[in-house]
């Protein structure tokens, strides 16, 4: 402090000290929105690349037991290509609730720091306090 005589502390030296500590504190709330992100979008990489890996390995699964299915639908009566159709629409939509399914869970509100939000919100009504 700058402007001190015996104890007293100007109102210009206590303006700069509250600025001061806000921008400090500003800096250190960017830093930590900054790692909550970071943190966040990781997660949903590593999500994203089980989710890729998983539906190749039963993608391949899946085509065997589908070529078996379809040769069971064959064996009532249908023709190769008609037990084939049957077996690409039943698989059209299971792949659609899937699809809607994975989507709903990646939802963009997931990236939100709230927690920085929620601090900042609290260091802003400390300032506005302060400043009274």
């Amino acid at each position: 402090m700058t402007h001190e005589s015996f104890g007293r502390v100007s109102a210009a030296s206590l303006i700069a000290d509250t600025f001061h500590d806000l921008s400090d504190l500003l800096r250190k709330e960017m830093r930590l929105a900054s790692a909550e992100m970071s943190s966040a979008v990781t997660t949903s990489i590593r999500a994203s690349v089980m989710m890729a890996v998983g539906g190749a390995l039963l993608l391949m699964a899946l085509l065997f037991a589908l070529g078996g299915l379809a040769l069971v639908i064959v064996g009532f009566g249908f023709t190769l290509h008609e037990a084939s159709f049957m077996v690409a629409g039943g698989l059209a939509v299971i792949g659609l609730i899937l699809l809607l399914s994975a989507r709903g869970r990646m939802r963009a509100d997931r990236l939100t720091p709230a927690r920085t939000v929620g601090q900042l919100r609290e260091a802003i009504r400390t300032a506005k306090e302060q400043m009274k």
